[in-house]
């Protein structure tokens, strides 16, 4: 298990519920993290302005996003989440985690502050140990 990441928080949100179990499984086996999985984006929302109001240290570092989800998707999402102070939203990056290989979701994901980086699904082991190195461990 990798041990230098264990204080990191990480948010899954993705409509699909067995990605999201398969998902916290692959984080929790390889590293200490805490994982919290929303199938609701604005219920993730919701849960970051109470983190907010409440507990601010709980705000995620990482944050693994789905764009195409119902209700709310993740554009909407990240246009809400994009509100939030600036001082916390530094502290988490967002890496939107889909099934999408259309290059005009990979255009605009690239006029959010937020994103990180487009990563195409599955989410592996070696996609986050690719996305520690690149981050120097200390942003993943």
């Amino acid at each position: 298990m990798e041990k230098a990441l264990a204080t990191k928080h990480i948010l899954l949100i993705d409509d699909d519920p067995i990605s999201n179990m398969i998902n916290t499984k692959i984080i929790k086996i390889n590293f200490s993290f805490l994982v919290d999985a929303y199938t609701d984006a604005q219920e993730a929302l919701d849960q970051f302005s109470a983190w907010l109001s409440t507990s601010p240290d709980q705000f995620p570092d990482i944050i693994f996003l789905d764009i195409n989800m119902p209700i709310m998707d993740g554009w909407e999402f990240l246009e809400e989440f994009e509100k939030f102070p600036a001082i916390f939203r530094k502290k988490c990056n967002v890496y939107l985690l889909t099934s999408s290989i259309d290059a005009e979701d990979i255009e605009k994901s690239t006029t959010y502050k937020s994103v990180k980086e487009f990563i195409s699904k599955p989410l592996t082991l070696d996609k986050l140990r690719m996305l520690a190195g690149e981050n120097e461990v200390s942003h993943l």
